[in-house]
């Protein structure tokens, strides 16, 4: 890793064009500037420049990426944008990959990003910041104060702006409501505790005819288990994200819990690497699912309706975890301006409102009053009142490592080959060795 680091700082010192400070009035603080270069002045619409952005078909397709570069073009005529993919397995994959394209000396220019690269990318000073170019150009950002700040918040990295939050998404917990009405349960209140979630669970666990049907799908993945952890006032890292809490008490207990739901009360499958709980929970295979919105796409492209929503149960606490997206700009870009008016665009109203309808939650407040409502679960308010109550994902920048290192764990629990404690003292273990690189 350090090796790995090393060699991308060198290239970057190497390849990097930085924008410089601005002692513009409007600077709430002169360390925001990029002050190693040159001033940063206003830049012409006329300017030409061709840029590259990361941004797989699975956020946008063709025709929305299209949609919005022809209005973004309407503004600015002479910026093109070509879309890279990169398919990968993971954030943590995907990360991986780009820094070996900027190691390579082959990088983009803008890059979708979530929270969990966010500090990776930033700490390893490999992005752009925004904020001279935001002093000189506020225009682009098309009104700042409409993001909402928490879930603009992550983006913010020492005292710099390095992007304009775009979609984010929550754990919440997903019903099959016919599932609900046939096993006579209503949807629970927002109150609901962990000894109601049990009671539902074995309430909607069935074997009729053959058909199997369990009352909950295990979140087997990084953020949707924190979701769970952080309810019972726990996390894989402590508040300052430098070493691991997994071998505390409370976490030790929730990993357990999960591993009775498979193996003691019988209520959750064994998670298999080729289940999609969306499709389970469609199909009838489980009634109850953790996730975000993201699921909504899958329901509406099968037109599934039989679909509410409610917060976690409680356990210790109630918390809604968040994750935010956004489009940083990589310093190694030739054209820094026309790349800060892409990223400025791409987190703005009309790009959220042409993409945001059904796999995300939009970040600005406006957006989300417009098109929430439309989502078909009854209960869609949580999905816009959880941001005032959310609190981020756990992303340090060695979050890929730890996302192995975690998940390696996790499954060997939920596969019932280490009980609970030992796991999450080994995983603590590792995670704090990789803290330290």
């Amino acid at each position: 890793m350090k090796k790995t680091v090393m060699l991308v700082l060198a290239l970057i010192l190497c390849f990097s064009l930085a924008a410089c400070g601005s002692n513009s009035s409007n600077s709430s603080n002169s360390s925001n500037s990029n002050s190693d270069s040159k001033t940063v002045t206003k830049g012409s619409n006329d300017e030409k420049a061709e840029l590259t952005l990361v941004w797989g078909k699975g956020d946008a397709s063709d025709e929305q990426l299209q949609t919005i570069l022809t209005e973004f073009n309407k503004l600015y005529p002479n910026i093109k944008v070509k879309r890279i993919e990169i398919p990968s397995n993971s954030w943590g994959d995907y990360f991986n990959k780009i820094q070996t394209m900027i190691a390579a000396g082959n990088p983009p220019d803008v890059i979708r990003i979530a929270i969990e690269g966010v500090q990776m990318f930033a700490k390893q000073d490999l992005l752009l910041p925004f904020d001279d170019y935001m002093n000189v150009e506020p225009e682009a950002m098309d009104n700042y104060s409409d993001l909402h700040p928490k879930l603009q918040a992550p983006f913010v990295v020492d005292g710099k702006t390095y992007g304009f939050t775009w979609d984010w998404n929550n754990v919440v917990m997903h019903f099959n409501t016919k599932l609900l009405k046939d096993a006579g349960l209503s949807l629970p209140d927002k109150n609901w505790t962990k000894d109601d979630f049990l009671s539902y669970a074995q309430k909607l666990t069935t074997d009729k005819d053959g058909k199997k049907t369990y009352g909950f799908a295990i979140p087997n993945y990084y953020f949707g288990a924190s979701a769970w952890l952080f309810n019972n006032e726990a996390s894989v890292l402590d508040d300052t994200m430098t070493t691991s809490k997994l071998d505390d008490p409370n976490a030790i207990e929730m990993m357990q819990f999960f591993q009775d739901l498979i193996y003691k009360y019988k209520v959750a499958p064994a998670p298999n690497p080729k289940d999609d709980g969306t499709q389970m929970l469609m199909n009838g295979q489980v009634a109850m699912m953790s996730a975000g919105k993201w699921p909504f796409s899958t329901y509406a492209k099968n037109n599934f309706k039989d679909i509410d929503v409610q917060y976690l149960p409680t356990f210790k606490t109630n918390k809604v975890i968040f994750g935010v997206g956004a489009f940083p700009a990589l310093k190694t870009t030739k054209y820094p301006d026309a790349a800060y008016k892409l990223s400025a665009f791409l987190g703005g109203t009309f790009s959220q409102k042409t993409t945001l309808s059904d796999a995300s939650i939009p970040t600005r407040t406006s957006v989300m009053a417009e098109v929430l409502p439309k989502t078909p679960a009854t209960n869609w308010k949580i999905y816009a009142d959880s941001a005032d109550i959310s609190k981020a994902v756990e992303a340090p920048m060695q979050y890929a490592d730890i996302e192995s290192i975690f998940s390696r764990y996790m499954g060997l629990i939920l596969a019932n080959q280490m009980d609970a404690a030992s796991a999450m003292k080994k995983a603590k273990e590792e995670i704090d060795k990789a803290l330290k690189k």
